[in-house]
């Protein structure tokens, strides 16, 4: 364990491109806190936006399937900001497929639908306060029995916005791969992509090599699901055309 300004470090919960996240106590309080990478602390631009994360973080009215920040602060140069633990493990380590292999049975019906259904909720508690989300995927669900929990604000850009190809890869809406415009469709698509894959029990767009992937989302067909109620709902989220 490490001392972090008044945070005792006490285990790495994830490693990400603009930072990493710890579990982390200061008495009886517990967090998970997120820390820019060392090698980031003299980047403008990643500066920039850790600052709008702990911004967004902290203002966003609380509700109960996004990640409530607890304190944004500086150690040493160093900016991290402390956010409330979510029970759980992330979606990704619980039911997704393998990128490679054999696909795995899916995850029950009803279990997908609360799942999908609670990510909807809180993609549409961003999108009321005019902002998109721009990297929901398994990675970014932290589940547990009764909860779902939206995490990392990293990419989140106001409604309307364009920018830099951000997100991660096989979830990106072909707006984001072609550096448009977000808007809430763009939160739609990748919510569609994760149920696909829930329903489906393989991966849908992941090809290897992130260009191969981002040619999948741009142009490759959906492949239909059994169920015709949850394909048509599928389908619609995942039309090419925002």
């Amino acid at each position: 364990s490490e001392l972090f300004g008044p945070w005792q470090l006490d285990g790495l919960i994830a490693v990400g491109g603009l930072g990493e996240v710890w579990r982390a106590t200061r008495g009886e309080q517990v967090c998970a806190l997120k820390r820019l990478h060392t090698h980031l602390a003299r980047n403008d631009e990643a500066r920039e936006m850790f600052a709008q994360e702990q911004l967004l973080a902290m203002s966003l009215p609380k509700h109960p399937n996004v990640v409530r920040g607890i304190e944004p602060g500086l150690v040493d140069g160093r900016p991290y900001l402390a956010l409330a633990l979510a029970p759980g493990e992330d979606l990704r380590r619980i039911v997704m497929p393998p990128a490679k292999g054999p696909a795995r049975a899916a995850v029950s019906q009803a279990r997908a639908l609360s799942i999908v259904r609670a990510t909807c909720d809180a993609a549409h508690h961003l999108h009321t306060y005019g902002w998109v989300h721009g990297d929901i995927c398994p990675a970014n669900l932290i589940v547990d029995d009764d909860r779902v929990m939206l995490v990392d604000l990293g990419v989140a850009k106001k409604t309307g916005h364009a920018g830099a190809v951000r997100g991660t890869h096989a979830y990106m809406a072909p707006e984001q791969v072609r550096g448009e415009a977000w808007t809430a469709a763009t939160d739609v698509f990748a919510i569609g992509v994760v149920l696909w894959e829930l329903a489906a029990g393989k991966r849908l767009f992941h090809r290897g090599p992130p260009w191969l992937t981002m040619a999948a989302v741009v142009e490759e067909a959906v492949p239909p699901l059994p169920d015709p109620v949850l394909d048509a709902i599928v389908q619609a989220a995942l039309a090419k055309d925002p």
